[in-house]
């Protein structure tokens, strides 16, 4: 599995949150056989900013000794070093539960790196070491590092509120004004994340260039939201993803930016484009960074999701879906292309492939990628779940209409059937039209 460089993904969220409280010090340790090369990543480093604490280890030993101690936010480790390699230093230092969060970057003069991000390295840097290259490194994985304390003190935060409005209060009327004022600080807080999600989806106008005749229809559950679209031109080709992570709300939305970021990294910067490779290539990146194992009572999250490559000159689609479908429709012509029976993450079929099928289209063919929020959600006078089949039927039935009118018709269908019932998932329906 190759590197995650994370520079390009932040540097949105960085633009759209500049108000986010940071921390004004860091601490990088250093740990490399060559005095040369550390005085130069200490004198590159602090020169770029005074605020660096820097910490210097001559071999592993004093690498993991020194993470252990200081706990700093990032750790460089050469792989070559004596006593103690770099991969030991890196097993050493994630297996450890006081030290594993810290984000290490490989420091190597060879192309062989893998067994490094098996081991558990975030990045890697080559020698011989270069300033910008290691600056640019060190700010992508501290721009990580503050990310994910952000949102997990959001997380905390929410979770103290809550705490604190049941314990404080015995009287119900003071409760209900302050349970009111505290879900309004938190609605305010989810839609600023809101904010931030959407900067990192891919730009609507991004999809009006490839595809002019498209919708996206997006209904949270929540205010942010598990579901999300992806979409990448590169030439004649677009690659197009709707994926549906586990849960929804806030642990829906935090595997929404992890696979947002991943997908940058597997499509933008590797230039995959078999949908079937990126899809096990997700498949990678989601079970190292969550550290899945398979054990029982281990957590199984994931997503599924459906993702073409559409060559939108020659006519072909180029599918693989993680259980999720893909409809193809014109002149009420119905196909369906089925995607396999597993997600993408830790499953009993994780070692399997995914299947690429190739589709030849048509001007006037509608693709329709969505996940199961909307066929699955209970409502109707009975109660009953909307299904799969009159889900189809409904695509099939505005099939002629325009795809503005489709989407009006989705959006107003789905509020009717679910009156008076709670919205189970988050949903996402997405048309394209091939013209």
């Amino acid at each position: 599995m190759g590197r995650i460089n994370i520079l390009e993904a932040f540097r949105i969220y960085k633009e759209t949150s500049t108000d986010l409280v940071r921390k004004k010090e860091y601490t990088i340790l250093l740990g490399d056989d060559s005095e040369l090369d550390l005085m130069f990543a200490e004198q590159a480093l602090t020169s770029y900013n005074e605020n660096y604490k820097i910490l210097r280890a001559h071999d592993g030993s004093e690498v993991c000794e020194k993470a252990l101690t200081y706990h700093p936010d990032v750790i460089f480790v050469d792989i070559n070093m004596p006593g103690k390699d770099g991969i030991e230093v890196i097993r050493s230092i994630k297996d450890d539960y006081r030290t594993q969060h810290i984000p290490i970057l490989v420091i190597t003069a060879t192309e062989n790196f893998q067994e490094a991000f098996d081991a558990g390295a975030m990045d890697f840097i080559q020698k011989p070491l270069v300033k910008d290259n290691l600056i640019i490194r060190t700010r992508s994985a501290l721009n990580l590092v503050d990310s994910y304390r952000a949102i997990e003190r959001q997380k905390l935060e929410i979770e103290k509120r809550n705490h604190k409005i049941i314990r404080q209060h015995e009287s119900v009327l003071h409760q209900k004004e302050i349970i009111n004022r505290k879900d309004r600080e938190i609605t305010a807080d989810l839609t600023y994340a809101k904010r931030i999600q959407d900067a990192i989806l891919p730009k609507k106008d991004l999809f009006r260039e490839i595809f002019p005749q498209h919708f996206i229809l997006s209904i949270p559950k929540n205010i942010v939201s598990g579901d999300f679209y992806w979409i990448e031109k590169k030439d004649n080709k677009a690659v197009i993803a709707v994926g549906d992570c586990t849960g929804h709300g806030v642990s829906g939305a935090l595997m929404h930016m992890m696979a947002l970021i991943f997908l940058n990294q597997i499509i933008k910067h590797r230039s995959i484009e078999n949908p079937s490779e990126i899809l096990e290539e997700l498949r990678d990146y989601v079970i190292t960074s969550l550290n899945q194992t398979g054990s029982y009572g281990e957590t199984q999250d994931g997503m599924d999701m459906a993702l073409c490559t559409i060559d939108y000159k020659n006519y072909t689609v180029r599918f693989a879906g993680a259980n999720n479908p893909l409809y193809i429709i014109n002149n009420r012509n119905f196909r369906e292309i089925k995607g396999d029976r597993m997600p993408v993450g830790i499953n009993m079929n994780y070692n399997k492939p995914f299947t690429t099928r190739e589709i030849k289209v048509e001007k006037g063919d509608t693709l329709y990628l969505f996940t199961d929020g909307y066929p699955d959600q209970f409502g109707g006078p009975r109660g009953k779940k909307f299904r799969y089949k009159y889900f189809k039927e409904l695509l099939i039935g505005s099939n002629g209409s325009s795809l503005k009118q489709q989407e009006e018709l989705l959006e107003q269908t789905f509020h009717k059937w679910k009156e008076g019932y709670e919205q189970l998932d988050d949903v996402l329906v997405v048309g394209i039209k091939i013209s």
